[in-house]
This record gives C-alpha cells, structure tokens and sequence, in this order.
C-alpha cells in the first residue's frame, strides 16, 4: 500500500516536473526543454494510467473475493439453522453451497488472472508508447515545433485536451 503511494507520489512529481520543464522551455525559447517535459508528461501519465487499470483490477478481485466469502458465510449460517430432523437436507445444501464456493473461487481466480494479464498488457503497451512518443520527441527538430506551434488545429487540440483534464479534475473533486 505504502509503495502504492509512493509510486503515484513519483508519478505525479514526474508529470509535475514536465509541466515545469516546458513553462521552463516556454520561457527560455529551449525546445530540447520543452519537448523533455512533454516527453516526462506522457511518461507519468502512462505509468499513472497503468496504475488506475491496476487498481480496478484488485478492486474486481476484492469484490470476486468479498462474493465467495458471503456465498461461504450463507451455507454456514443455512447449515447452523438446520433443525435435527432437517440434518440430511443441510447436508445437502452445505454440500452445494460449497461446491458453489469453489466454484465462485475458480472463477474469481480465473478473473483475477485475467486481470493481472490485462494490467501487464496494458503496462507493456504503455510503455511501449511512451518509449515511442519519447523517441519521436527527440526526433522533433526546431521546424517541426515551429509548425506544430503555427498549426491552429494542434493549438485548438492542446486547448481542449487541457480542458478536458481541467472538467474531469473538477468533476472528480465533487
């Protein structure tokens, strides 16, 4: 839990600390700056990605667990309430209750599986990403940054992802 919050804590100082290489870049006309703070941004933003597709994935096993676990305390309650006359029909019931258990277990098991894969996937194809969008970026000459900073669809682009992340920010402290 600790190294949780100590990763996102990095995460966030890095996508932090992308935000003030490029004012830094802004503010001294430095492109190699500024292209290395986009580049630590979509960094910390695919690792924080990957976090959030992480968490999700143990809140699904959490929840799997917490049904096997309510499935399990249900046929022992059915079997302690069982009257002496009733001993065969517990059994009974006991038996398939578990049998369910097991059987809530191997699919919450499958599950989690599945969810571990999918957020290693999905780590791998983020990484995979930003080493891409980092190598473009150290391929970005002064003419490209020069036209992309001209190009009114790229700055009509930027402003709308920021206010994207601005509303989702806003809605998400609510």
């Amino acid at each position: 839990m600790a190294a949780d919050f100590v990763d996102k804590a990095q995460n966030k100082a890095q996508e932090l600390g992308g935000d003030v290489k490029k004012a830094v870049g802004d503010a001294t006309s430095s492109d190699d700056l500024k292209a290395e703070g986009a580049a630590d941004q979509v960094s910390a933003n695919a690792k924080q990605t990957v976090d959030k597709v992480t968490d999700s994935a143990a809140e699904a096993v959490d929840k799997a667990k917490d049904k096997v676990s309510d499935v399990a305390d249900q046929a022992k309650d059915a079997a302690q309430g069982t009257k002496t006359e009733a001993k065969d029909l517990a059994t009974d019931v006991k038996a398939k209750a578990q049998s369910a258990a097991d059987d809530a277990k191997d699919k919450a098991d499958e599950v989690a599986d599945k969810a571990k894969d999918a957020a290693q996937d999905a780590k791998v194809q983020a990484e995979e990403v930003a080493d891409k969008v980092a190598s473009n970026i150290r391929s970005i000459d002064n003419r490209d940054v020069e036209k992309a900073a001209t190009n009114p669809a790229i700055v009509a682009a930027i402003v709308a992802v920021i206010a994207g992340i601005v509303a989702a920010v806003a809605i998400k402290r609510r």
